[in-house]
């Protein structure tokens, strides 16, 4: 498959569909309900990007959702299609996730990571992430450790 050049918006509630679908094929990711993404799209500080080729508006794949309180913010999920993974769709959501709260007041942005998912903490690493922590059995499926990451930002809000 060609790699399609790939354009980051906002979240628009017609897009849960799509994202309950990305996310039950992605078992390792957290496993949200519709109401979850509802609730973080009505919240103050609340992120929810989507990803589709430039040429296919509407095709998602791959979404992030993100919460800013205060001088912190946190990625809380984040999926690519299985087919479109390492072509630069989570690298795309992550720095525009960045670019959004580098304008708030949030001055670091934090994460999890499975223990044994290599691939994304290389990219997590490659972004500016670094480790800060770790949760003993924080999976709940199947009692996985987490690794906290961390990532200072700009702390330049805009006016």
């Amino acid at each position: 498959m060609e790699v399609k050049p790939i354009v980051v918006r906002d979240f628009r509630p017609a897009d849960l569909r799509s994202i309950l679908e990305i996310q039950l094929t992605s078992p390792e990711m957290a496993q949200w309900h519709r109401a979850d993404y509802e609730a973080l799209s009505q919240t103050s500080g609340g992120i929810i990007l989507i990803a589709e080729p430039r040429d296919e508006p509407g095709a998602m794949v791959g979404f992030l959702a993100a919460l800013e309180t205060g001088q912190e913010a946190e990625i809380q999920n984040l999926a690519v299609r299985f087919d479109y993974r390492r072509r630069g769709v989570a690298r795309a959501l992550i720095r525009e996730a960045h670019r959004r709260l580098d304008g708030r007041s949030a001055r670091q942005v934090f994460l999890e990571v499975r223990l044994s998912n290599l691939a994304a903490r290389n990219l997590y690493r490659s972004l500016g992430y670094s480790e800060c922590g770790l949760r003993r059995g924080y999976y709940a499926s199947d009692g996985e450790d987490a690794l906290v990451l961390r990532r200072q930002l700009s702390g330049v809000p805009s006016d």
